[in-house]
């Protein structure tokens, strides 16, 4: 093969993998309407995406997506990381419900460095888990921390 056809080869190849969607969720813009509550996101430290029924749902908080349903066998859920705004899967995440302002109240962040979060759940009266043991509390009206809203 000429070097020439070798070169169209690579260049046509590069073309079509920049032209595959990247895996994972859309990115959130600022402003689209939370599916749960439609409040538009304006703060990213918070937002996450769900897939349901082959559709992304944008929330504007982790709450919001824990009213929703929160995660359901087959859903991909992904939340922001709280220090970089990221968007990682749920399952590779440490939430935090603390003391501390989000956007609908309940005090749930998510960070990917367990250090992180520990060190923000020790500042806020706070504790640490994943998703789905937030998920349990909310639907059983679970625990708060102490003069959390």
């Amino acid at each position: 093969m000429k070097p020439s056809a070798v070169a169209a080869c690579i260049a046509l190849m590069a073309f079509a993998a920049g032209c595959a969607g990247r895996p994972g969720p859309p990115e959130i813009v600022g402003g689209t309407p939370c599916a749960t509550c439609g409040m538009g996101v304006s703060n990213r430290h918070f937002a996450c995406e769900r897939m349901a029924g082959g559709t992304w749902r944008v929330y504007d908080s982790i709450e919001c997506l824990l009213k929703d349903g929160g995660p359901s066998a087959g859903d991909s859920i992904y939340l922001a990381d709280y220090d970089t705004q990221a968007l990682h899967a749920a399952d590779s995440l440490w939430i935090v419900r603390g003391n501390f302002s989000t956007p609908m109240g309940g005090g749930l962040a998510a960070f990917l460095a367990r250090s992180a979060a520990h060190t923000v759940a020790a500042e806020t009266g706070g504790r640490v888990g994943r998703l789905a043991e937030f998920a349990a509390d909310t639907a059983a009206g679970g625990p708060a921390p102490e003069g959390a809203p």
